[in-house]
């Protein structure tokens, strides 16, 4: 059984504050979001802490291609509820349970983020140096 309530998300609907969203269209479905958007599922936590657990776990399932096999739709793929709510009951649960004992996987999880964010801004650093040398070099008379 689900220990933590999953729903479609409503724009009429107020959100709550300790809840975090997954997509559930296109490719990117099953990605956890922190402020809500048109398409997408409510799960929601009784804690900040359950909030961080549930938020990396998805993170770390979605970054890695899990929800893919899941997805149904010839044009916009999408996840469904009831998909979600069997995935939660047999891998994502368990999965936060052994994060919940184990909160150095999470930390580990934030830390390989924050480092694909550095080396992005560095990618982006070294892009913008190249287009420089080009412009200065090859572009002016």
């Amino acid at each position: 059984m689900l220990t933590n309530k999953v729903r479609t998300y409503a724009v009429h609907r107020k959100t709550p504050e300790q809840a975090i969203y997954i997509l559930n269209r296109g490719r990117n479905s099953g990605k956890p979001l922190r402020q809500p958007c048109p398409n997408c599922f409510i799960y929601y936590c009784s804690s900040p802490d359950e909030l961080e657990t549930v938020y990396w776990t998805f993170y770390a399932l979605w970054k890695n291609g899990f929800f893919h096999p899941h997805l149904c739709g010839s044009v916009i793929e999408m996840l469904r509820l009831s998909d979600l709510k069997k995935l939660l009951l047999q891998w994502i649960q368990p999965g936060i349970e052994k994060a919940n004992r184990n909160p150095e996987m999470v930390n580990k999880i934030k830390a390989t983020w924050e480092m694909e964010q550095k080396i992005q801004e560095q990618s982006k650093a070294i892009q913008e140096l190249r287009h420089s040398l080009v412009r200065r070099y090859y572009l002016t008379m």
